[in-house]
């Protein structure tokens, strides 16, 4: 059977944004599409417990991804994985976008785009192996499952020194490694950080994450002497920032921030009329419950794009 290859809304990306668009796409009676270029689960997927979640005062990651994904099958939207969207080009004559894959070139009357963003790792060994296991790139996430334990951050700039704060009212003990003497983050987060007794390692980096089935010890080098320690902790967390995978919007000319992340207004639409853009891909906070309410917006904008229908105080 050919592949139908003309939709109304196409939803890029499989995360909690981008289910949640596919979710309200398909209620709306909209024919709806969603591609993503790996498994559907986004980044939650590897989180080992969610406890900030509304409904759920704890659920593995995965579990609740999978939730999502029955979800977006019953409400009735197609889903496509392992289908990487390589180019987006603009049918101006049809209105529509035309978006090239190896299965194909979908045609959509609206894009939302929702293909989130990686975290900066450190690429170092251990560390893909114990990710989900003690490694984690968002203590706001996880942090709560160490409470009372011995954690370790990673970084030098505000995403690094707030998560530390926010650890350190949890655990029995936290570090901060930063690679050079001086911390990068605004002063007054660092004068809040100061008044705490989490200990800075100071010109160190990460060498290795070490342990079987679960982190045990994060082994870091003194940049200065070369000499080599090893930390005891139960999680480290690594808070470099991370990368918007946002190169098919700024191939189309979507305005972005000097981050790369998507610039949106309050009805998640981008700077390119009938796209919208919602989770860790856009300018906000990245947290589930953010990229669910976005993916929301974004779809029932994308409704009332297709439909030329006026919703709300528009």
């Amino acid at each position: 059977m050919e592949e139908d290859l003309n939709w109304e809304l196409i939803v890029i990306g499989g995360g909690p944004a981008g289910m949640t668009a596919a979710i309200y796409g398909a209620r709306y009676g909209l024919k709806t599409l969603l591609l993503e270029s790996r498994v559907l689960g986004g980044a939650q997927a590897t989180s080992p417990g969610i406890e900030n979640y509304p409904g759920f005062i704890f659920i593995v990651g995965l579990d609740l991804a999978n939730r999502m994904k029955e979800q977006v099958k019953k409400c009735g939207a197609n889903i496509k994985e392992i289908t990487e969207v390589k180019k987006i080009t603009e049918d101006g004559e049809n209105q529509q976008f035309i978006l090239a894959t190896r299965r194909g070139d979908y045609r959509a009357k609206s894009i939302v785009i929702a293909t989130g963003g990686g975290h900066r790792k450190l690429h170092v060994p251990g560390e893909d192996h114990l990710t989900g296991r003690g490694v984690s790139y968002c203590a706001t996430c996880d942090g709560p499952i160490f409470r009372e334990k011995i954690v370790a951050v990673v970084g030098g700039g505000n995403t690094a020194v707030t998560e530390t704060l926010y650890l350190s009212e949890l655990a029995s003990k936290t570090y901060l490694i930063h690679r050079r003497d001086e911390l990068r983050a605004e002063k007054a987060v660092q004068d809040l950080l100061f008044k705490t007794d989490v200990e800075i390692i100071w010109n160190h980096v990460v060498e290795e994450f070490r342990g079987d089935d679960l982190l045990s010890t994060v082994v870091i080098k003194d940049v200065k002497t070369g000499n080599i320690r090893n930390l005891e902790v139960d999680a480290a967390f690594v808070a470099l920032g991370s990368d918007p995978e946002s190169r098919i919007a700024k191939e189309i000319g979507i305005v972005m921030n000097d981050k790369g992340e998507i610039l949106t207004d309050a009805y998640q639409a981008t700077s390119v009329e009938g796209v919208f853009a919602a989770g860790d891909v856009v300018d906000s906070l990245k947290q589930i419950a953010v990229s669910v309410g976005q993916g929301a917006i974004a779809a029932d904008s994308a409704y009332a794009y297709i439909r030329s229908v006026k919703k709300g105080p528009r």
